[in-house]
């Protein structure tokens, strides 16, 4: 009798055991899905924020091109012919005016310096194309002496003068103002008119060129078709239009 208790005893403590071991089973099978949904989910989620993150770039490498494209049309016009005729330096105002639409030359003086003012001569430049152009900037000078007894001078550029676009149609001028002293006040009351370079033509290279031209004296002046020039003061203003000549 005794026997069977220990027996049913032990039969009841297996089946509790059991028991126990099927909830355990399925609860770590429960805590294991749920691992699992959540790997899946996250994995899920994290495939889908790829997915939406690859998009935008996806979106980014094609707004890029395309902005790409777009911006290198708008860099290229803006350096280029498109650009400019935008911005009314182009085909709308002409294209740049180089020495073979213009003619050079030099214009003397009209009066003597004076402790006013200086000597005033101009490159002067027209336009003898059939077409207009358009001239900016300044024009590199320099005046030898034509007997070589003094040393050439090289004009400075002059300051507080913008350098604004001038547009020339067929047949318009433009001038670049030279500044310099031509009075002696070293020598004797007859030199008092003559200086060390005296030349009768100048070295011209116009804006955004290489071109070195040989220009001529011209237009008389008080100085008799040179450019007297005494010491190494000589300056040069941007070309400018000149009032009432193109109207």
């Amino acid at each position: 009798m005794g026997a069977r208790r220990i027996a049913l005893a032990a039969s009841a403590v297996l089946a509790t055991g059991l028991a126990l071991t099927a909830c355990s089973s399925t609860g770590g099978s429960t805590s294991a899905n749920a691992a699992g949904g959540a790997s899946a989910t996250a994995s899920a989620g994290a495939s889908a924020g790829a997915s939406s993150t690859s998009a935008p770039s996806t979106g980014g490498s094609t707004g890029g091109s395309t902005g790409g494209s777009t911006g290198g049309s708008g860099s290229t016009g803006g350096s280029g012919s498109t650009g400019g005729s935008g911005g009314g330096s182009g085909s709308a105002k002409g294209s740049e005016c180089t020495a073979a639409n213009l003619r050079v030359t030099v214009l003397g003086p009209s009066g003597y310096a004076s402790d006013q003012q200086p000597a005033i001569a101009a490159v002067h430049v027209v336009n003898v194309s059939a077409s207009s152009c358009t001239l900016q900037g300044y024009p590199g000078v320099k005046v030898a002496d034509d007997q070589g007894k003094s040393s050439p001078v090289t004009a400075g550029r002059a300051t507080g003068f913008p350098a604004t676009p001038v547009t020339l149609a067929p047949g318009q001028l433009a001038n670049a103002n030279l500044e310099y002293n031509d009075v002696n006040t070293q020598g004797t009351a007859s030199a008092t008119h003559v200086c060390g370079v005296q030349g009768s033509q100048a070295q011209v290279i116009l804006p955004d060129t290489t071109t070195v031209l040989q220009v001529k004296v011209t237009g008389g002046g008080v100085d008799g078709n040179t450019l007297n020039i005494c010491g190494n003061a000589l300056t040069v203003q941007p070309f400018a239009g000149v009032p009432g000549a193109n109207d």
